[in-house]
């Protein structure tokens, strides 16, 4: 097949990539899902507007003093959904409110 395609003049991509290709890979999307309130748009991590609210709102109690505990109970509450899971659970809210203590998520302002 590869010599009949070369016959008819077509090029053929390079059978190793260069280093600039390898590196574009590397930027873009990896296989670890993206942390809650956020998702991948074209190799990006952006904001997800369907998440990003429960963010704000995880954010603004914990700021307000509230633990993990504490908060869960409140998005259980307010039936809030998380990622996959059918209600949160105390761990994935730790997760979260680590994130934010370690300022590995920043939020700046209260809006999408």
């Amino acid at each position: 097949m590869r010599d009949i395609l070369l016959k008819a003049g077509l090029e053929l991509r390079p059978s190793d990539p260069t280093p600039e290709q390898v590196a574009q890979w590397r930027i873009r999307k990896t296989k670890a899902p993206p942390p809650f309130g956020y998702c991948y748009f074209q190799g990006e991590l952006v904001m997800n507007p369907i998440e990003y609210d429960a963010l704000l709102k995880i954010h603004r109690q914990w700021k307000s003093g509230m633990n993990a505990n504490d908060i869960t109970r409140y998005l259980n509450g307010k039936k809030i959904k998380p990622r996959k899971a059918k209600e949160w659970h105390n761990k994935a809210v730790k997760k979260i409110v680590a994130r934010f203590e370690s300022k590995k998520i920043i939020i700046k302002g209260e809006k999408l």
